[in-house]
């Protein structure tokens, strides 16, 4: 990734490299195998101008070999370098000393080596880039195609011998070998519109290719592989540039590690590490997740073939009673609805599918009704027209190129005429068997292999219309609305230890407006059983110590004292224990609450992540969250109404709302609570690495946070990007 962060690159700084009017390959080889030969090869339908450059030789393949590249009789739009590590830096050098407008650098052994002169040279190539404004994909990389100008800037073979459709799917991979997997998919139907792999990114990455693809008119959703996220802000400006182009962008991310979370002293640094962090900056975004290489690009196929949905629900029809039953399962385990048809609809299907099969939703037309061409356009014709439904499923179980030359035209015909698409699962485990390509490639067919995807597809297809018309995603920013809070809040911070006090995290925590418990503190023990006897009783007592997170395992926390008396014997018994388990303890004081109830227990909690800054996080909280984890997370700032969408992903929800008779909470103020807490989270978190509110008592709309958690950053951490 390039060293300092930097805006994305617009698409016309990239025009020349991804779609160049002319091509010079540099280290131009004989040598059978050569990379420059195999890239040669690869531009078999290149309309625009190739030069060739080597001084060992005066002609190759028939076309002129030139010295250097200032030797070219003209300024190459895109330079190939395909000369080794040694001399790749030297090459770009050149390149953007005659004004080339992006080069392509094959070569490996620069930082992924973990070398230092190796790194210093990539840092190099990233400062020539900078100065000049030649546009580098690479080192480390497999290149690129433009499949619409037969470009095929790569060194794999058989590029050329791949069908080139008109593109609609533009893919993007930091891996050129996952990339390339996938653009074989021309084989069976797929049709991307580029090829875009970013190597070690010295210049140009993964998120720049994106950003290219998203305002490129050739595709109409991009396809990405990510390892790494890259920079938050960046990020988020291609989900800016996505939306304003209404194009989808589905994503693939590998490399999604917990380690961190190992290391956290707060129930939400356990449970919130960069998995979540990374999901949360999707939702933000309006991202499209895929979670395997072939759920990115069907889904990324299917919505690039697919109109905004006109209804939620979704017809099935099948030939068989398995298949339409396997549909069903789908459609529930992704939050689909299989509404029955509409009279109408109903009228054509009990007419026309006999009585062994079933005339409902989802629809066994059997193999009768599907040996008569006329009456199944009739049922797919009645289904797709009923306006309960957005899109028609049709698993297919047998392979055969004629019936699916019979099908095909008609189905997607009408998929055309109401204006939805019609979904083929293809379920012969005759993968590539007859027909398959030609569903795959109708414009107007999603093609899916497999059940489950298919509904998660369309799931991923109703939910992203419905972000894309709300539109409702702020900004992130730096900036703060409490620039005075925040400043007291930080002198706080800044007197205190890496784990904070109870007390002080409190009066951070209530700074903000969030409701905390009223406590007394208490130097000692015999002035810890004084002031019980003017608090109303039950009492809550703690020991609060420096650096101490966990007091409930050392015996420092009591609840449920019911006089002065057990007071100063708690407070005795904490000391003791003290002494024992934690010798070394600084000294601390005591804190006195009174008992709050609530019918629920929450947590508020906030992990810093590295890449996106301040996760939110709430659930159910107490001991609760060590045993089930109901957690939600986004990050921060939340308006009340992303909270509140926050709050509905909980397991425990229709609890909250009100259930049988049980009394909930105020949703509302709970989403207030929520949003509130996260722009705390923003404003504190250059500089606190964790906030745990655990428990926050929740009865009606009364909300109240009985114990806060907060651990600051290390001093020389760097701020996040």
């Amino acid at each position: 990734m390039p060293s300092a962060p930097r805006p994305l690159y617009a698409p016309h700084e990239l025009r020349r490299l991804i779609a160049p009017r002319s091509i010079a390959i540099v280290g131009a080889s004989a040598k059978p195998g050569a990379f420059s030969g195999r890239t040669l090869e690869n531009l078999a339908h290149y309309a625009g101008e190739i030069h060739l450059v080597n001084p060992r030789y005066e002609q190759l393949d028939g076309r002129p070999c030139h010295a250097s590249l200032s030797a070219l009789p003209s300024v190459p739009d895109c330079v190939v370098i395909a000369v080794p590590w040694q001399a790749a830096l030297e090459a770009v050098r050149e390149a953007a000393a005659v004004g080339a407008g992006g080069a392509i650098v094959y070569a490996s052994g620069f930082s992924e080596t973990g070398l230092p002169e190796r790194i210093a040279l990539q840092s190099a190539m990233s400062e020539i880039a900078r100065d000049s404004g030649l546009r580098i994909l690479g080192p480390n990389c497999l290149g690129m195609a433009n499949n619409a100008l037969g470009a095929g800037l790569l060194f794999q073979m058989g590029y050329a011998q791949l069908p080139r459709p008109r593109g609609r799917v533009g893919l993007v991979s930091q891996s050129g070998a996952l990339g390339y997997a996938l653009q074989q998919g021309a084989q069976h139907g797929m049709a991307y519109s580029h090829l875009l792999t970013a190597g070690n990114s010295c210049d140009v990455d993964a998120l720049d290719l994106a950003h290219y693809l998203v305002q490129d008119p050739d595709c109409r959703s991009v396809a990405c592989v990510f390892e790494a996220a890259g920079d938050a802000d960046r990020l988020q400006a291609l989900a800016e540039a996505a939306r304003e182009a209404a194009k989808p962008v589905v994503v693939y991310k590998t490399a999604v590690g917990e380690a961190a979370a190992a290391a956290a002293q707060s129930h939400t640094g356990s449970l919130a590490g960069s998995a979540q962090a990374f999901e949360a900056a999707m939702r933000r975004g309006g991202f499209v997740r895929a979670h395997s290489l072939a759920e990115l690009t069907e889904m990324a196929d299917f919505l690039a073939k697919a109109p905004a949905p006109r209804a939620s629900g979704v017809a099935v029809m099948a030939t068989s009673g398995g298949a339409a039953i396997m549909c069903a399962d789908a459609s529930a385990n992704h939050g689909l609805t299989l509404p029955q048809p509409h009279a109408e609809a109903q009228a054509v299907l009990d007419a026309t599918v006999p009585e062994f099969g079933s005339a409902h939703n989802p629809c066994d037309i059997t193999g009768q009704v599907l040996n008569n061409p006329e009456a199944f356009e009739a049922c797919a014709r009645a289904m797709l027209h009923d306006d309960h439904y957005g899109a028609l499923v049709l698993p297919q179980v047998t392979a055969g190129q004629r019936m699916a030359d019979q099908r095909s035209p008609v189905v997607s015909a009408l998929a055309r005429e109401a204006g939805k698409p019609v979904c083929i699962v293809w379920l012969p485990d005759w993968l590539e068997g007859p027909g398959a390509a030609t569903y795959q490639g109708d414009e107007h067919i999603g093609f899916f292999r497999d059940t489950e995807r298919c509904f998660r597809a369309l799931a991923a297809w109703q939910d992203w219309h419905r972000w894309h018309a709300a539109s409702a995603s702020p900004t992130r920013t730096a900036a703060t609305a409490h620039e005075p809070v925040r400043e007291q809040a930080l002198s706080l911070l800044r007197q205190q230890p890496m784990v904070v006090t109870e007390q002080a995290a409190k009066q951070v925590v209530a700074l903000y407006g969030l409701p905390v418990v009223a406590e007394r503190a208490a130097a000692d023990a015999q002035e810890a059983e004084a002031l019980a006897r003017e608090m109303p009783l039950p009492l809550v007592l703690k020991y609060d110590a420096p650096g101490i997170a966990h007091k409930t395992e050392l015996g420092l926390v009591r609840v449920g004292l019911d006089s002065a008396e057990a007071v100063a014997q708690a407070a005795a018994q904490m000391l003791a224990s003290l002494r024992e388990r934690s010798p070394g303890a600084a000294p601390g004081r005591f804190l006195l609450q009174p008992m709050e109830r609530g019918d629920f227990e929450l947590v508020l909690g906030m992990k810093r992540d590295p890449v996106f800054g301040p996760l939110v996080m709430v659930g159910l909280g107490g001991v609760l969250i060590e045993l089930f984890g109901d957690v939600a997370t986004e990050l921060a700032p939340l308006s009340p109404a992303q909270a509140a969408s926050m709050l509905q992903r909980l397991k425990v929800y229709p609890l909250l709302k009100g259930y049988r008779n049980k009394p909930g909470v105020d949703l509302d103020a709970l989403a207030d609570l929520v949003a509130c807490f996260s722009r705390l989270c923003l404003d504190l978190g250059d500089e606190v690495e964790e906030i745990d509110l655990n428990p926050v008592m929740a009865r009606g709309d009364r909300f109240v946070a009985v114990d806060a958690l907060i651990v600051r950053r290390p001093a020389e951490a760097p701020a996040a990007q």
